[in-house]
């Protein structure tokens, strides 16, 4: 059998002599010499810990050139806000990058679904009763003609740069403009006329 007693089968006087140790001065002092050193290494790790985190949070004086996707670019002013933001975020070069990279793959993913959303408007046009199918074509250069009559160059970059110049409705509207202008007569108001001025034909209700 073992010779050392739990506290339940230890003789009482070996308890209390236990427990008078425990309740020394010595004893007591010990403690509380271990309590403080152990005190003062919990701090000097915590603020190390503290300086470590600072230091890793900290902005650099200048951000290096992100790395961008092919066929990507912020401009300049929109460069130099982002940099303005990372700095009073206190971004590191790396996070400053991951949301380089976020901005980046959102606006790739617009540009992906405004494709879909030409491709989509083409094959509805090419297919549409009144101007598609056979003729769609002569349709589209009837349009053109409208287009070029009555539209300006901004106009026609406005179409462009949107892609409304896919747009079903965009060549319907042309399209009928190009074709009244086409006619020897145009009926305007119920009122047969001819030779109809472009303000005439786009605006008969203003005449």
């Amino acid at each position: 059998m073992p010779d050392d007693d739990t506290l339940l089968t230890a003789n009482t006087d070996d308890v209390e002599d236990v427990q008078q140790a425990e309740n020394s001065p010595e004893a007591t002092n010990d403690t509380t010499t271990d309590a403080k050193a152990s005190d003062a290494a919990t701090t000097e790790e915590g603020q190390t810990n503290e300086e470590e985190v600072t230091e890793e949070a900290s902005a650099p004086e200048e951000y290096s050139v992100f790395d961008l996707p092919e066929d990507f670019s912020f401009n300049e002013e929109t460069l130099s806000d982002y940099h303005t933001f990372a700095k009073e975020n206190k971004l590191t070069q790396e996070q400053a990058q991951r949301g380089v990279n976020m901005v980046a793959k959102m606006k790739e993913a617009e540009m992906a679904q405004w494709v879909e959303q030409q491709k989509s408007w083409v094959d509805d046009a090419k297919s549409d009763a009144e101007y598609g199918g056979e003729k769609f074509d002569e349709n589209i250069s009837i349009a053109v003609k409208a287009r070029d009559s009555f539209g300006t160059p901004e106009f026609n970059e406005m179409l462009d740069s949107s892609g409304l110049g896919n747009h079903p409705e965009m060549i319907r509207f042309l399209n009928r403009v190009g074709k009244a202008i086409s006619e020897d007569s145009v009926v305007v108001g119920g009122a047969n006329t001819t030779e109809k001025t472009r303000e005439a034909v786009l605006y008969p209700s203003m005449q």
